[in-house]
């Protein structure tokens, strides 16, 4: 399973189509913003840890119903260092969806240019059922009853038994948040921003969103573009493709960045590659091992499997900064020791030394399902086997995985939003050419969409590049300092 895509290691507004309900789904929008206006809230700030503000905001489930009930939902705030010289506030989100954001205030003084900390105040919330969010999207307490399943069944047993086990996902889901899943779309995160921007009294805001967050900041631009101050979408998901082909390109993102780490072990010769044996042999020997004949895990942990293992690596191809840990992760595994591909397991899934799991990827389901624009059955998620095989023949398993559980979502999904964006100053999106998680080609979709936007190419193999390609970085903290426009295309040459 793979998929989440955040801010250094690690999606889905509806495509872009001229149609019929167009006109019948502005209205609906526009109906919606009018709500979003008649609500409003205030802020308290209080000193918290590391000498940031916090507070929290409350909005409803619904905006035209809001008696529904409502979210309480946290922000932490880094003040601008030289207030003299303060430009306004910048918004940031670190992707998911479903990923905490709280955190990356704290961290800012790392992610951030100097010029950035100096002169925006950096805001960070938790957007509704994450985080800290009250309530937040809670499903299960152990992903190894799913996520450590055979996610390529070679038979009808192992079949029925990964789509059992979606179903129980999907059912626990529902059980435990049901009735407040309806009310977790990204429409709906857009339009808090807009309460939490008029709660700051600032008449234009300004915003850094990665991955997921570029999904968040398009939405956001396209309500309500005439708040933007200025927008940067770092490794922007692709708005014009549906549910399952967004995936599909996803998976075709992850297999050539396995491609690139196996043509990089063919040139240095990795340490689990036999004599005379080619990186892409060796893996498919591993691979095929653990699935025959799973490794065995201490501490009445699930074997590292073929699911387990898939799920590790994927999470190591969201940069080549990964790839050392996953060679040392395909040597020990054929050597008979499963524990690091079971670490790189864990971490894909925030589970701690203490054997505890964030609710981050339980509310990357619950947002990511109700955004999908088609309801799609289970029998129609394994009919994909074939299209995935050939667009990703190594890692395809993982992508039916995933769609099984929203193929057993009991809410209707609410997806088929058009991106656009009117906004005063152009929207500056960034892409790189090894993005696994977010592939260039959907990155470019997104600028094409937004109709008025700029993109910025980064060489680097990895996911998001603004703190680590120097080039994107200056086009970046110069755009948000002086809104400074530039070509349509900018290609960085180097990441140094």
């Amino acid at each position: 399973m793979v998929r989440r895509a955040s801010l250094g290691i690690l999606l889905i507004v509806a495509s872009v189509a001229c149609s019929d309900g167009t006109s019948s789904e502005t209205e609906s929008n526009q109906q919606n913003i009018v709500a979003v206006r008649d609500w409003s809230t205030t802020l308290q700030w209080e000193d918290c840890a590391g000498g940031l503000e916090c507070t929290t905001f409350e909005v409803p489930y619904d905006y035209e119903s809001p008696s529904i009930g409502t979210f309480i939902l946290p922000v932490t705030r880094h003040l601008a260092n030289n207030l003299s010289e303060r430009i306004g506030t910048l918004l940031i989100n670190p992707g998911g969806p479903g990923v905490a954001a709280l955190d990356f205030v704290a961290y800012a003084d790392q992610i951030f240019s100097k010029s950035i900390i100096d002169r925006f105040d950096i805001i960070a919330w938790d957007p509704r059922g994450v985080g800290q969010s009250d309530p937040h999207i809670d499903c299960v307490d152990n992903m190894d009853d799913y996520f450590a399943l055979d996610p390529s069944p070679d038979n009808e047993s192992e079949t029925k038994l990964l789509t059992s086990g979606a179903e129980v996902f999907a059912t626990a889901c529902t059980t435990r948040s049901g009735d407040f899943l309806p009310y977790v779309s990204t429409i709906n995160a857009a339009s808090d921003m807009d309460v939490l921007r008029r709660a700051l009294n600032e008449e234009q805001i300004s915003y850094l969103g990665f991955s997921y967050g570029t999904d968040l900041g398009a939405t956001w631009a396209t309500l309500f573009p005439e708040t933007v101050r200025a927008a940067v979408l770092d490794a922007a998901v692709d708005p014009t493709k549906g549910y399952v082909d967004d995936l599909l390109l996803q998976a075709g993102g992850f297999e050539s960045s396995l491609d690139a780490f196996l043509t990089k072990c063919n040139a240095t010769q990795c340490s689990f590659m036999k004599v005379n044996e080619s990186a892409e042999d060796a893996f498919d020997r591993i691979l095929l091992s653990l699935d025959q004949n799973p490794i065995a895990n201490d501490g009445g942990r699930a074997a590292t499997n073929q699911g387990v293992a898939q799920t590790g690596i994927a999470g190591a191809l969201y940069g080549d900064y990964q790839w050392p840990q996953l060679e040392s992760a395909l040597s020990a595994a054929d050597l008979g020791d499963g524990q690091p591909l079971l670490i790189l397991f864990d971490e894909y899934f925030g589970r701690d030394s203490s054997g505890l799991t964030d609710d981050s990827l339980d509310a990357y389901f619950g947002i990511s399902c109700i955004d999908r624009d088609e309801q799609i059955t289970p029998d129609q998620v394994l009919n994909l086997k074939s299209r995935l095989q050939d667009i990703a023949p190594r890692l395809w398993s993982g992508w039916i995985q995933e769609m099984l559980i929203c193929a057993n979502w009991d809410i209707a999904p609410s997806g088929g939003f058009e991106v656009s964006a009117d906004t005063e100053n152009r929207i500056v999106v960034v892409g790189s050419t090894g993005d696994a998680a977010t592939p260039l080609e959907g990155t470019r979709n997104m600028v094409t969409a937004l109709g008025r936007a700029r993109l910025v190419i980064s060489p680097l193999e990895q996911h998001t590049t603004y703190g680590t390609d120097t080039c994107v970085t200056e086009i970046v903290d110069e755009y948000l300092l002086n809104l400074t426009d530039g070509p349509d295309i900018t290609t960085c040459d180097s990441g140094a």
